[in-house]
């Protein structure tokens, strides 16, 4: 029986590992020492570029980042979809390291009780070699969580999975929707990712209104109505 209870734990241990993804990073501190441009890696040509807030991470320090001597480090992101764990070191800004990620399956069950199906592209679904802890990755990266998609449904965007993916990517959110719609513009899921793409805030919109252009201006796609779901 205690055999047959390590043989379990070894089998366990072995499956979690050969699920979870690894890769390489690199990153350096933006001027505003609030900010880091992160690069990850994962296979021979998968990389990945964001930009997050330091705070985004945990047991990563300002004294860790800024060291003037090369500085190990292991930091944690923690997201709703899995735990990304970081490993390497820093110096002056920059730093470099191996990454792992464990997924969390039970996102993909509340993601389904919200009514979705947990499908992020079909042509990456149908890609060789492309496995479910993959999308589960990016949604750990993106932090596409279940309250941003009950927060955007909330105000009338009621999409695929895909698209909220995407309004997460290019920072759509309740706040710069309901500012947009302040100026009067009522943009359906695929106009306001449009919108915040070519830089339209509603920072734009009034320095533009200031300048004598009206809504008619702006292409007339922005004063279309948002298709109802």
């Amino acid at each position: 029986m205690k055999r047959l209870a390590t043989l379990t734990l070894v089998v366990s241990l072995f499956a979690t590992t050969a699920f979870a993804l690894d890769g390489a990073w690199t990153a350096s501190m933006r001027d505003d020492r609030d900010h880091i441009n992160l690069n990850l890696t994962t296979g021979s040509y998968n990389n990945q570029g964001m930009t997050l807030t330091v705070a985004a991470f945990s047991n990563l320090t300002p004294s860790q980042i800024y060291a003037t001597t090369m500085t190990p480090v292991n930091f944690e992101m923690r997201r709703e979809a899995g735990t990304i764990s970081y490993e390497g070191t820093f110096r002056n800004g920059k730093g470099a390291g191996q990454f792992t990620f464990a997924p969390d399956r039970t996102y993909i069950d509340k993601i389904r009780a919200l009514g979705l199906t947990f499908e992020l592209n079909e042509r990456r679904r149908h890609r060789e070699g492309h496995t479910e802890e993959d999308d589960l990755f990016t949604c750990a990266l993106h932090d596409v969580s279940t309250a941003y998609i009950r927060s955007m449904q909330a105000i009338g965007y009621k999409t695929t999975f895909a698209k909220y993916l995407t309004m997460r990517i290019f920072n759509i959110t309740p706040e710069y929707v309901r500012e947009m719609e302040s100026l009067g513009f009522k943009l359906d899921e695929d106009e306001i990712v449009t919108s915040k793409i070519h830089g339209v805030t509603p920072k734009y919109v009034r320095e533009m209104r200031a300048a004598g252009f009206t809504k008619q201006d702006f292409d007339g796609r922005p004063g279309r109505r948002r298709r109802s779901a």
